[in-house]
Formats: structure tokens, sequence, C-alpha cells
């Protein structure tokens, strides 16, 4: 007799025995064989960070980053020496780096970072398109206040189709969304950046892309609609409906990205994007962020964004009432 079967005989252990079975059936019940495989990183789907200033933030975005993503996504970080140095005294970075998930790299010396402008002459160069990046299909650009929500339903990968994927401007327009998390096509910047040139000091660098994107000949530009469900900005898009099956005891589970009544009624009526950016100015839009319930949802939905925003501890401990502990 096995020594599980000897367990299972005594009654005292009874409980335990209970215990065993559900793990074993919860576990094939969600699982299934348990299986681990190494997953190769695909240096055509590049997430990229660039940030010349050495913030405190920076290792842990990257991180959550990394950890959010499919598995398959190569990552690069790229600023000042400063920057790189900080970013690389984080053990946790270190070892992404020496797994091949992340590269870390110096701005080239003939770019500039450093305001707006210089972004927007950053990112419509096209030597960053044909040498930098290469081999870079599709590019994520994320920025220290852009922040991807491991709540979410929805995976980065639906969105690679697009030449460009971005926050919407304008909710049901047909194209156009901000850089600062935006899905990118290089081959088709490629073609744009080898037919035009943007006059400095003009429109921002996502608004001259994205439209040019829009009207290219064989251009597949997201709309306002699907944007929406990427990134959240300055407008809200559809709320959540919990239609699914309802909690009923059995032991069947909703299909994938399903929700399920009983369980996920917390999502219902409220607007999930998978992602949101701040922006530079640090504006939080109201249809956004504008009321308690909003922001308590988005508390719940996507603890992570806390991470991006600059919150008053004296709101949490206020006054001096234990002030030492």
């Amino acid at each position: 007799m096995s020594t599980l079967a000897r367990l299972f005989k005594s009654p005292r252990h009874v409980g335990l025995g209970v215990v065993v079975a559900l793990i074993l059936t919860v576990t094939l019940l969600y699982h299934g064989p348990v299986r681990f495989a190494h997953v190769s990183v695909d240096k055509s789907k590049v997430a990229l960070l660039i940030e010349d200033r050495p913030q405190p933030l920076l290792a842990p975005t990257l991180l959550h980053f990394i950890y959010a993503l499919p598995p398959d996504w190569h990552f690069r970080f790229m600023g000042s020496r400063a920057s790189v140095a900080h970013v690389n005294k984080s053990a946790a970075i270190r070892e992404q780096v020496r797994l091949g998930k992340l590269d870390l790299g110096l701005s080239p010396s003939n770019l500039s970072t450093a305001g707006q402008e210089m972004i927007s002459r950053f990112f419509t160069t096209l030597w960053l398109y044909e040498k930098v990046l290469q081999p870079a299909e599709v590019l994520l650009v994320f920025q220290s206040d852009s922040m991807v929500c491991a709540n979410s339903k929805h995976n980065v990968d639906e969105y690679t189709q697009y030449d460009w994927v971005g926050a919407p401007w304008e909710p049901e327009g047909r194209w156009g969304g901000n850089g600062g998390l935006s899905i990118r096509r290089v081959s088709r910047i490629i073609d744009v950046l080898r037919n035009q040139k943007r006059i400095e000091n003009s429109e921002p660098e996502d608004v001259w892309l994205s439209e040019r994107l829009g009207h290219h000949r064989h251009g597949r530009v997201a709309d306002g609609p699907v944007s929406s469900t990427f990134s959240g900005e300055m407008n809200s898009g559809e709320p959540e409906r919990v239609l699914g099956p309802r909690l009923n005891g059995s032991r069947s589970l909703p299909g994938l990205g399903e929700y399920m009544q009983g369980i996920d009624d917390w999502r219902d009526g409220h607007y999930e994007p998978m992602g949101y950016h701040i922006g530079s100015a640090g504006h939080m839009a109201g249809p956004i962020w504008g009321t308690p319930e909003k922001r308590e949802h988005i508390w719940k939905y996507c603890p992570e964004a806390k991470m991006i925003l600059d919150m008053d501890m004296a709101d949490y401990v206020p006054g001096n009432c234990h002030e030492e502990w």
C-alpha cells in the first residue's frame, strides 16, 4: 500500500486527504499537465524605454513591463551614462540582461531626448529605425509615466497587426494616439521617413507620424475605439460588461478573457484599458481620473498605476500621529 493510500485510511488524516485531493483537482482543472519550456526572445518585437534621467522608478518600471508582456518580447533601455549606471545597480535588471531578455545601452551621441522637441526629432530620425533599432519590426515605446495593467484581459500582441496604436486623442477618431505608450511598425515608419522629413519645432512626433501612417497607401492605424482598449490618457472608452456565466458551485470555468458573474462584478461598468499614460505635463484627465469612484476602481484594477503617480504620504499617515515607529 502506498504512503498516500495509508495516509488516507487514517481517520485523523481524512481532512488532509480531502485537502490534497482538492489541490490535485484544482490543479488539473485550472492548468492541466504542468510543462516548463524555454521561450526564446523574438528580436523583431522590441519594447523600448529611453530615459536620460536616473529616476528611482526606472528599474521597477522596466521589470514590471518585462513580467507583464508576453515572454518572447525583447527589451531595450537607452539612456545617459548616469541613467544606465543607475538601472544596472539592480540585481534583477542584471539577471534580465544575463538571460538576453534586456539590453542596456547609451543613447546615440547625435540624438537627444532633452525636452519634447528633442524627443520628436529623436523619433523622426530615419537612422534610428534603419540602424539602431534593427532587427525590430514591431516597436512598443513606453515611458516612465506609463504603465500596463496585469489585471487586463487584453494582451499587447492583440495590437501588433497595426502600424500605430496609442491612447486616442479623439474617442471616435480614424487614427492617432499618444506616443508615450504606443505600438509602431518600424518598416512602415522607415517608408514614411524615406519620403518625408519633419520640420523642426512643428508637430509632436506622435501627431506627425500617426497622421502620415494613417494616410499611407498600405497603412493600418488603429481607430479611436480600438486604441481606447490599448491605453487610456485623455478620453475614456467603453465600460466593461460582466455578462458571462454565473458562479453556481460547478467546476466549469469561463472561457479565456470571459468574465464570470459573482466573481467579476466589481469590473462591471468601468473602463479598463490595457495600460495608462499620464503624459509629460502630469495632468490627470477627468474622463479617466476625475471622480473618487473612477480612481478607486483604478486602484483595484491597476494598482501598478500608483508607481507612476506622485502620491502624498500625508494623505495616508496624516498629522504627527505615530510619527515614528
